[in-house]
Formats: structure tokens, C-alpha cells, sequence
């Protein structure tokens, strides 16, 4: 679980579009001229990125492939954004989702709260409709003790 000040990093820097690629493929661009080619994992508030099936490029031009990389996030130059993912939703998506998630949680309480007052209110009909039945058998039994002393 994230702490605070990674969710506030999260949501008021970059990093909400960088957590939009993660599952897909990208390249990755290092400070040191290098390049790292792979399936983006996880990003984390400061930037650090796992990825897998990853090629490594060196600025001489030699490749490597790995099957896990670990990019720190003070080494990251650019990182390429796949043409598929719409930017400005991203980002909204990733600021917002806090918010959904508590707006989510927020109607299940309720829907569970209209729930119990129901099955209360169905609860207490069903007590007044006993009581009043109730009080109809003792009625009809005074009625039927006093006919039966008349006779």
C-alpha cells in the first residue's frame, strides 16, 4: 500500500501518465545514453521501474536481453509513451482514482445500510402484524367466553 506522500506524488506529478504503461510495451531512455526496450511491470512514486522481457541497448549499440530490469528512476532520461494510450485520460484516471475507489466503497456502506433499515422495518411489520393478530384471537376468545356463559 502506498503512504501518503507517494499517493500525493502520484497524483499531483508525471508519474499518474507513467502508471498508465504499465502492462504494455515501451522503450525507456537513461541518462547515460542507454536504452531499455520491455513489458513495463510496476512504477512506483518515485519513478523506479520494473520491467520484463526487457532488450538493453547501450549507447554503443550492443543489445542484451534480460528477462527482468530494474530502472531507478534518477537514471531516466525519456520514457516513451505508446501511441494507444490517450494521455489526458490517463493522467485523469490516475488522479481520480482514489476518489472513485472512496465514492465506490461510499454506496456499498450505503446499499448495505438501506439493506438492514429494510430488513428492520420488514422485522418490525411482522411484529405489529403478530401483536395485531394477537389481539384479534383474544377478542374473538372474549366474544366466544361470553357467549358460552349466556348460554
Amino acid at each position: 500500500m502506498a503512504s501518503e506522500r507517494e499517493k500525493f506524488l502520484i497524483r499531483n506529478t508525471l508519474i499518474s501518465l507513467l502508471k498508465a504503461v504499465e502492462g504494455r510495451e515501451t522503450t525507456v531512455e537513461l541518462r547515460n545514453e542507454n536504452t531499455v526496450t520491455g513489458r513495463v511491470e510496476n512504477v512506483d512514486s518515485f519513478m523506479n521501474i520494473v520491467m520484463t522481457d526487457v532488450v538493453f541497448k547501450s549507447y554503443r549499440g550492443i543489445s542484451q536481453n534480460f528477462s527482468s530490469f530494474f530502472v531507478q528512476g534518477a537514471n531516466i532520461r525519456y520514457v516513451h509513451i505508446p501511441d494507444e494510450i490517450d494521455m489526458r485520460a490517463a493522467i485523469d484516471y490516475e488522479v481520480n482514482k482514489e476518489w472513485r475507489m472512496k465514492a465506490s466503497i461510499t454506496r456499498k456502506v450505503r446499499k448495505a445500510a438501506e439493506q438492514k433499515i429494510a430488513k428492520r422495518q420488514l422485522e418490525a411489520k411482522k411484529r405489529e402484524t403478530l401483536k395485531e393478530r394477537q389481539k384479534e384471537f383474544e377478542e374473538k376468545k372474549k366474544i366466544s367466553r361470553g357467549n358460552l356463559n349466556k348460554t
